[in-house]
């Protein structure tokens, strides 16, 4: 696509390589994302694996899409439907917020994910808080 036109696109669109490095975006990109050189720095951890499958596709596939969490300009977590076709070793993806419960494809098993992801997650933080209060109670003694 003509760097040009590319610009222009109404919607976040990258153009990446394989390595997930950003060779080109639309202009309405960063109303969305932070400035970034690499699309690997907004991807959330936990959605990692799903964009490995989306960066390896290969050339002249079927368009990919899957639901990414991405970390917005105002550094929030969002839920984005990315789209990804690939040509000539250039990735074309597109990011748009999904904007309702219902535009997400919820599964029983999708749900256990992030049930056991939120509870490691408040179990990291339920150690943290621990460690905290112990060094709070030395200081006091």
């Amino acid at each position: 696509m003509d760097t040009i036109i590319t610009k222009w696109v109404p919607v976040p669109y990258f153009q990446i390589n394989q390595t997930g490095t950003i060779l080109n975006y639309s202009n309405i990109t960063h109303s969305y994302f932070p400035s970034t050189s690499n699309i690997w720095d907004i991807i959330h951890k936990e959605d990692r694996d799903k964009a490995i499958l989306m960066l390896s596709q290969g050339d002249n596939s079927y368009p990919v899409t899957k639901h990414l969490v991405l970390q917005t300009s105002n550094k929030l977590f969002i839920n984005f439907k990315c789209t990804i076709q690939w040509k000539d070793g250039v990735g074309h993806l597109v990011c748009t917020e999904v904007n309702s419960i219902k535009d997400q494809t919820i599964t029983p098993l999708s749900i256990e994910k992030t049930l056991i992801n939120t509870q490691k997650r408040l179990e990291e933080s339920e150690k943290r808080l621990n460690n905290v209060a112990k060094v709070i109670n030395i200081k006091k003694h």
